[in-house]
């Protein structure tokens, strides 16, 4: 994260003390010196660019392969396929009935592509029968920041897979995550989907929960993230040699203004 003095600050810092070394020791007063380095800064302020700093938001057993305690308690699916059922998911809250939802390990780690071609992350997935499956992290919303989810949502070689992946903001309307690329039920392949959105004023500090569900037959996800990316402004790169050949000929006109007064003093004297 950035210093609480903000992305220019360093800049000023060298301005000022540019500044104060050069011209306040060419006699230059302070209130001149200190008008010259608001000007630069604000120099640097107009001149600059808007850069994204993303970080991650902690989201508690993203790939669900931290699994409940005594492990899956099924393997009726084929080789190297277990999952869940009666049981919570580690770091989630379920809605609907732990029958129906749990973790889900295809097999494919064992070759077992009867349900899916690959596993995003790890071996383990979440799957829901009929209802939500969301997690609130611990960040509220910040004016300005953009939140980025993004969710692994997999399509059964065996059956419809029409899992949803949402962000809900407070007690808002929930944005629905989507897909760039159009889904192909029964394919056994995974699709990013992504949900976008930035903090304004009216929902500063309103919580941030990640949902995912599905009505019937069942959902699948995996690698669950979210991103908080704020803006800087920071100076463009060629603007910072402009502000240094500015002092610098700050500089020179002030030590040649001196000299011109020091031959007149001299000048004054001989007579």
């Amino acid at each position: 994260m950035a210093s609480s003095r903000g992305p220019n600050a360093g800049l000023r810092l060298a301005i000022a003390r540019f500044a104060q070394n050069n011209l306040e020791g060419l006699g230059v007063k302070t209130t001149f010196v200190r008008l010259w380095v608001g000007i630069l800064a604000l120099g640097c302020a107009i001149f600059s660019t808007s850069i994204g700093f993303a970080a991650p938001i902690q989201v508690d057993n993203a790939s669900f392969e931290t699994l409940p305690v005594g492990g899956l308690n099924n393997d009726n699916c084929g080789p190297g396929c277990m999952y869940s059922t009666g049981t919570p998911i580690p770091g989630w809250m379920i809605n609907g009935g732990t029958i129906e939802i749990g973790q889900f390990q295809p097999g494919v780690q064992d070759g077992n592509l009867a349900y899916f071609n690959f596993v995003p992350d790890g071996i383990t997935v979440a799957y829901s029968n009929g209802g939500s499956i969301f997690q609130k992290v611990g960040p509220t919303v910040e004016v300005g920041v953009v939140y980025k989810l993004q969710v692994e949502l997999g399509f059964r070689k065996d059956s419809p897979d029409p899992g949803f992946v949402e962000l809900v903001i407070g007690d808002n309307a929930p944005i629905i995550a989507t897909s760039d690329v159009p889904a192909v039920q029964f394919s056994g392949d995974w699709l990013t989907y992504t949900a976008i959105y930035k903090g304004v004023e009216e929902d500063f500090g309103k919580s941030i929960t990640i949902e995912l569900f599905t009505d019937a037959p069942q959902g699948d996800w995996d690698n669950v993230r979210l991103d908080a990316t704020s803006a800087a402004a920071v100076p463009e790169p060629g603007t910072i040699p402009l502000i240094g050949a500015a002092l610098v000929a700050l500089v020179g006109v002030v030590r040649r203004k001196r000299v011109r007064g020091d031959l007149q003093r001299h000048a004054v004297i001989g007579i």
